[in-house]
């Protein structure tokens, strides 16, 4: 988690994020214990090395989120959050949190395919 964190936060850099609070929850089983299913990122281990990556629920915890991809390798994680962070930072509104930004623009309902990623 620590490399994870240090990535992503030269991720948030590299896209004007750095001060943005996004709420990112990581978790090793699926029971939701740390609440992952309200958070606006959230990763819940699927096997070693391999998440569940869910996506769009709301800065205050009110809204759930919904499975983004299935059993992703950690490598492919940052590569999909950068493209979203770019169209974040470019495309939200004033005022707008990540989760509420997926929401909007309905990335939700349409994941990327592994080309788009790769």
């Amino acid at each position: 988690m620590p490399a994870f964190l240090s990535a992503l936060q030269i991720e948030l850099d590299k896209h004007g994020l750095h001060d943005e609070p996004i709420d990112l929850r990581i978790s090793g089983c699926p029971n939701g214990c740390s609440r992952p299913y309200l958070a606006e990122i959230a990763l819940i281990g699927k096997a070693p090395g391999r998440y569940n990556r869910l996506l769009g629920g709301d800065h205050r915890g009110q809204r759930m989120n919904a499975l983004y991809r299935e059993n992703i390798p950690e490598v492919e994680i940052l590569a999909v959050l950068h493209a979203l962070l770019a169209r974040f930072a470019t495309a939200r509104e004033a005022g707008e949190h990540f989760g509420d930004f997926l929401a909007r623009t309905g990335v939700m309902t349409s994941p990327p395919s592994r080309e788009e990623v790769a």
